[in-house]
């Protein structure tokens, strides 16, 4: 099978986009096209000439920065959260001159399946984006998303503190079964499974993640709990730091950016100076290294997020790390495997942490901690996911597609 990945070029302090592209590389044959994958002439000669030259293909998946890029959300939103909020590398003004034409002569585009991935937050989906995925799907597309299992039906327009809820992502994966491929890319590299002595480990707990009380207002108060309980506890919180320091130099940028816009519109070529300056790579990848390591050195991970109550990444990190995960209920953990007692720790709220060092002894954990750890290896590989997108768009070609499910950690295709 050989498929086309239409998308921009970045990288993000969570490495699950570039992760799950390289998977497709086990099961099928892959090309990329796009800013930073190929040269600005590639690039003006269009979508056609590319495909015409390297045969044919059985699918595109076009990539939601892409879309964004086409200046589909407008040149300022593409600029401010697509090149400033990831680790770009492509000129941003080829994705500007380039990219909307590309996007429109893919809708066009007929004789060959197209996939949409959308992974923006499932809890959050501003109308704008719902009106893309409208669009695409009017035109033939299939949408690659986060389970039906992860949502809840909340009402159209809900306030939660700090948060607009919205339930246009449940509404769409409803509606439009047939062509919804439930795929999340919460997922693990074979890199990210670490194995080690559990009794060796040198902190009893950790929380990892933001701690930003606006946000997370539960994550410090858990940290603080657990301290006054004299248990070794992991102090650093490298993502705390990036966050700030990465969001205080996207507003001096943005600002920048902002009020020289007309110049930003003026350059043709080059280096833009307005939205260049971003956080190192070896910055976020000794981050990213710190941050998988403070779950390597405990026992128990308690993981949560926030003030959404849904699934997030860090519940599978925690499984791979061989650590116990402790975690918020949220919807689809039944149904992506995990279970409570058996391959982790299912709580309602945060205080009921508090005790579980004492509730469980170190032998019942480690058993806890090596179930998590293997339902990881059995099922929510990267590899995993790849595999199971060739089974679905070979249905698709077989025209026998009709949806999918999540059931005990397995991927369900309906026929």
């Amino acid at each position: 099978m050989r498929i086309l990945i239409v998308d921009v070029n970045f990288d993000y302090k969570n490495p699950m986009y570039r992760q799950f592209y390289t998977a497709l590389f086990d099961c099928m044959e892959v090309d990329f096209f796009g800013p930073g994958y190929v040269s600005r002439e590639c690039l003006e000669k269009g979508i056609d000439y590319f495909m015409t030259e390297h045969g044919a293909y059985d699918a595109v998946l076009l990539g939601n920065y892409f879309v964004y890029s086409s200046n589909e959300k407008g040149a300022r939103y593409n600029a401010y959260h697509v090149h400033r909020h990831t680790l770009p590398y492509y000129n941003v003004n080829d994705a500007y001159q380039c990219c909307r034409k590309i996007y429109e002569d893919l809708i066009k585009l007929d004789h060959i399946i197209k996939v949409f991935l959308y992974y923006e937050d499932m809890w959050s989906v501003p109308v704008g984006d719902r009106d893309i995925c409208h669009r695409l799907l009017e035109h033939g597309f299939y949408i690659l998303s986060w389970p039906i299992e992860y949502m809840e039906n909340w009402p159209a327009k809900s306030r939660n503190k700090n948060s607009t809820r919205s339930n246009y992502a449940y509404e769409i994966a409803r509606k439009y079964s047939d062509c919804y491929i439930p795929i999340p890319l919460h997922a693990i590299g074979y890199h990210e499974i670490f194995v080690r002595n559990f009794y060796d480990r040198d902190y009893e707990w950790c929380i990892p993640g933001n701690r930003m009380k606006k946000y997370y207002p539960e994550r410090e108060k858990a940290h603080e709990m657990i301290q006054k309980g004299k248990r070794r506890v992991w102090k650093d919180d490298p993502y705390q730091l990036l966050s700030v320091e990465t969001i205080h130099r996207k507003h001096i940028e943005w600002y920048k950016f902002h009020n020289n816009f007309e110049k930003f519109l003026s350059v043709i070529t080059g280096k833009n100076d307005y939205i260049a300056s971003q956080p190192q790579m070896r910055y976020i990848a000794a981050c990213r290294e710190h941050y998988l390591e403070s779950m390597r050195a405990s026992r128990i991970v308690y993981a949560e997020s926030g003030i959404v109550d849904v699934f997030v990444r860090k519940y599978f990190e925690a499984c791979a790390c061989g650590a116990v995960l402790t975690a918020k209920r949220v919807p689809g953990m039944r149904e992506m495997g995990f279970l409570h007692d058996q391959n982790c720790i299912i709580v309602e709220k945060y205080e009921e942490i508090k005790n579980i060092d004492h509730k469980y002894s170190t032998k019942r954990l480690e058993k806890i901690a090596k179930a998590g750890q293997k339902l990881i290896l059995d099922k929510h590989m990267f590899a995993h996911r790849a595999k199971i997108l060739r089974s679905t768009l070979e249905s698709i070609m077989q025209g026998r597609y009709k949806g999918a499910y999540w059931k005990d950690g397995d991927y369900f295709i309906k026929f």
